[in-house]
């Protein structure tokens, strides 16, 4: 009975074995048993291949709590060129293969690389990098130690649309690089083609706003007649003081002025309803009123008053002077 029992536990330790060997290779002369741990007995391991062209080559899923990926070269490293960093420094590659060139033997669509300070980078650094099946970056984040962070999103055609630096002190900066770019706030829409800001709902902004073009509220119309406004509002508009520069109507008191007879003044309100050089009633419901030019024709009317009103009291001087010389000659 004891023979029986042991040549079944034979047998079974003998199908267990095929079955290993045929699940697990080092592809030498076929399915083979795991050699002992030695650099020149140890050769290629493959589960679910027979043939394993790295150390540990399996073809089929892997399940593990946690791995880690060790490529750290020490700084101060030597590289023969920038090809022979990338190939040593390379610490993850996942995805379909997409570098077969020179520098590129093992790159796949995600990788990432640790590179230490050597002769070819001053500092050492972190490259991340998410590429297309046709070879072309469409995300990039690196960062050196102890100096500046990029990050960088392309199109298809590998160009930037996106690139956000941070130089190292805390200074950042964004780029849109692209004509039609856009930033949508609180929604979505391209918005094509003028508006390349838009916020849905309040925006607070802490400092000076500047702009080359034009700034409209409840409007995008900057054109009224012949002119184009920088500042076109429709609504209300309040403030505690508006302060226009414009030229003033003191040319009223050089000596060739000429001031008009009350008369012609009489006889133009009577003929037009308005005052001269001051715009009709008609023409400001047409076109508007100009504040600057409006403050300097009604300084023009208010100092052609005085000017009327000395006149006037010379005359009346005059009359007096005339009376009380009659008066006296009554006497």
């Amino acid at each position: 009975m004891k023979k029986i029992t042991t040549t079944i536990y034979a047998a079974i330790l003998f199908l267990a074995a095929s079955e290993l060997q045929a699940q697990i290779s080092t592809g030498v002369g076929g399915a083979a048993s795991i050699l002992a741990n030695s650099p020149t007995s140890n050769t290629n391991v493959g589960i679910g291949t027979t043939n394993p062209t790295a150390k540990l080559e399996v073809n089929g899923d892997i399940k593990s709590k946690q791995s880690f990926l060790s490529n750290s070269l020490p700084n101060g490293s030597t590289f023969s060129n920038w090809q022979n960093r990338n190939d040593q420094c390379l610490v993850l590659s996942a995805g379909a293969l997409v570098g077969t060139g020179p520098g590129y033997k093992n790159t796949r669509m995600l990788n990432y690389w640790d590179f230490p300070q050597s002769d070819i980078n001053a500092k050492s650094s972190f490259y991340f990098v998410l590429e297309d099946r046709n070879d072309n970056n469409r995300l990039t984040f690196t960062a050196e130690t102890g100096g500046k962070s990029t990050f960088v999103l392309e199109d298809k055609s590998q160009t930037e649309f996106m690139k956000i630096d941070e130089n190292g002190n805390g200074d950042v900066f964004m780029h849109l690089p692209k004509e039609n770019s856009r930033i949508v706030i609180g929604g979505y829409g391209d918005y094509l083609p003028e508006h390349k800001f838009v916020v849905r709902g309040s925006a607070k902004v802490e400092g000076n706003f500047l702009t080359d073009a034009n700034i409209g509220v409840g409007t995008t119309n900057f054109v009224d007649g012949n002119t184009t406004y920088k500042l076109s509002v429709k609504g209300k508009i309040r403030a505690e003081e508006i302060k226009v520069y414009n030229t003033w109507a003191d040319y009223v008191f050089t000596s060739d002025y000429k001031l008009d007879d009350l008369k012609e003044v009489e006889s133009y309100i009577i003929k037009n309803g308005h005052l001269k050089n001051v715009p009709s009633a008609k023409e400001i419901t047409e076109h508007g009123l100009e504040l600057g030019e409006m403050s300097k024709i009604q300084q023009e009317k208010i100092e052609e008053l005085t000017l009327y009103l000395i006149q006037q009291n010379k005359e009346i001087e005059e009359l007096k002077a005339q009376v009380k010389i009659l008066m006296m000659d009554k006497k």
